[in-house]
């Protein structure tokens, strides 16, 4: 039995908003750090990978047919949710510092506003998908 279909939206939601940033923590670690140290840059890639990884995980759900069943998927999106509090977390930080916080801070990927936005929606989408996915 394939798994439920309101967990298909939120697994590719996350893999389309995560790729982009996994590259860029992975290539473009500057970008999301300024005047990082060399130990930040190595926790940058490393965060950049895990998001790879996860990402990996959502692309064999999708790709994987009638392979997983709803309790598993459903679950694993649960997890893939509590994910999205930290970037959440993160860019409200941004945002509640205001300008002054924010001097020579670059735009990465759309900027706080939209990091807010977009990791609220796969919040959302994961955690109600999950619970969707384990009630049917």
């Amino acid at each position: 039995m394939p798994f439920h279909p309101s967990l298909h939206l939120p697994l590719l939601f996350h893999l389309l908003i995560e790729t982009p940033a996994s590259i860029s923590f992975i290539f473009f670690p500057k970008a999301q750090l300024l005047n990082a140290s060399p130990d930040a840059i190595l926790i940058s890639r490393n965060l950049g990978g895990l998001l790879l990884a996860i990402n990996l995980v959502c692309l064999v759900f999708l790709t994987g047919g009638e392979s997983y069943n709803n309790q598993l998927v459903a679950k694993v999106s649960l997890c893939f949710a509590t994910y999205h509090v930290w970037p959440a977390h993160r860019a409200y930080v941004r945002l509640a510092r205001g300008p002054k916080g924010r001097r020579e801070e670059q735009k990465v990927l759309g900027g706080p506003v939209v990091h807010l936005v977009v990791h609220l929606g796969c919040l959302i989408s994961l955690f109600g998908g999950g619970l969707m996915g384990i009630m049917s």
